[in-house]
């Protein structure tokens, strides 16, 4: 007998050799634990990307950005762990996955938790907000046509917030025949795009809040029968993520170029702090409303974030009171991120949540919702 076979006695006293592990059984196991460890430190810090402003540490928003991977991540480990019989591992990940369930719905709504939706009150009024793109699709084509024919036999939303709206393209005069009868505010983003929204109901006022080609914010005071409702649509600073940046992560041959890694973390880094800046100045307005308002448009960032945070303080997110499934709004990335949101005061009460998931005149997904006024 070898020195590396070893014994032990079961229970009727018979010896029984311990099985030996090989080595290459050894070092799976290292590099598992290693990838465990190093997956549940990120996601412990992607917890903490909402409190943290990206004005003193922004690359914590990649991690924020790619929290939903990186927590289901995290479930396959510790599954992975429990068929493997290691209880302590699996409790230690069980405990760190605890907050996220927390946090569940920021992301995804399961269908039998809601509640019947209620019919359309005559109070009701319908929103929409939608990044067209410049009306160009994901190979920048002209798609105005597209649009029109869409929206052409569907019931319009009362209040349309577009962002990225092109002022001059071709064509645009369907535009304001679709809406024809609705009051028009434009305000300009960057040249000839805008943020543009179209109202059934009388505007009485109307400002912004403009970034200097650094995020565009524009609110209208809306008479709905009787009651005055303010109405932000927003378009918060871009991430800089061009398409063939998202192609390769998506397919994971950004791991092969360090270089355009970091610029994209660079990129988010700065850019997400542009956006806090933005939105701090945005919460004075919206703090010192005295109406019921709401809040909606492309925020650029997800639900795992400070600007999110910041921007959803004491207000309703639509999605997360009537939405279903997973909420995605952004189409590439293999449809991953929520960053167009319809928000809402006290003094309003969501009735409907959808996401226009068949819409592919942008890179972005229409958000409709029907509030109803209380």
């Amino acid at each position: 007998m070898s020195k590396k076979d070893t014994y032990n006695t079961d229970l009727y006293g018979m010896k029984r050799r311990r099985e030996e592990r090989s080595f290459f059984g050894v070092l799976l196991n290292i590099l598992l634990l290693t990838v465990t460890i190093a997956l549940s430190v990120v996601l412990l810090l992607a917890y903490f990307t909402p409190l943290i402003s990206p004005a003193k540490f922004g690359s914590m928003t990649i991690m924020g950005i790619f929290a939903p991977a990186i927590y289901i991540s995290v479930v396959m480990l510790a599954l992975l762990w429990v068929v493997m019989r290691r209880w302590r591992i699996a409790g230690v990940l069980a405990l760190v996955l605890l907050p996220g369930l927390f946090l569940f719905s920021d992301f995804y709504r399961i269908d039998i938790s809601r509640e019947i939706e209620p019919e359309r009150d005559r109070r009701a009024f319908t929103v929409m907000s939608y990044n067209v793109r410049g009306f160009m699709d994901e190979k920048f084509r002209h798609n105005l046509d597209n649009f029109i024919e869409r929206y052409a036999e569907e019931p319009l939303p009362d209040i349309a917030c577009f962002q990225e709206y092109m002022s001059d393209a071709r064509d645009i005069e369907l535009i304001d025949e679709l809406f024809e009868g609705y009051h028009k505010r434009m305000t300009s983003e960057s040249g000839n795009l805008m943020v543009c929204t179209f109202s059934r109901y009388p505007i009485i006022a109307t400002g912004e809040i403009s970034g200097e080609n650094r995020g565009t914010s524009q609110w209208c005071d809306v008479v709905i029968r009787r009651d005055t409702v303010r109405v932000f649509n927003n378009h918060l600073y871009t991430t800089s993520i061009t398409s063939d940046d998202s192609e390769q992560i998506a397919d994971g041959r950004i791991l092969r170029d360090g270089g355009r890694m970091a610029s994209i973390v660079d990129r988010i880094a700065s850019n997400s702090a542009i956006r806090a800046e933005h939105v701090d100045t945005l919460r004075t307005v919206i703090d010192a409303t005295p109406y019921r308002h709401v809040v909606c448009g492309d925020f650029n960032d997800t639900p795992m974030s400070y600007v999110y945070r910041r921007m959803s303080h004491n207000l309703n997110d639509a999605f997360k009171e009537r939405g279903r499934g997973y909420g995605y709004t952004f189409r590439p990335l293999h449809g991953i991120l929520r960053i167009d949101y319809i928000l809402y005061s006290d003094g309003l009460e969501a009735q409907h949540y959808y996401i226009d998931e068949e819409a592919e005149m942008s890179d972005h997904l229409p958000v409709l919702t029907r509030l109803n006024l209380l």
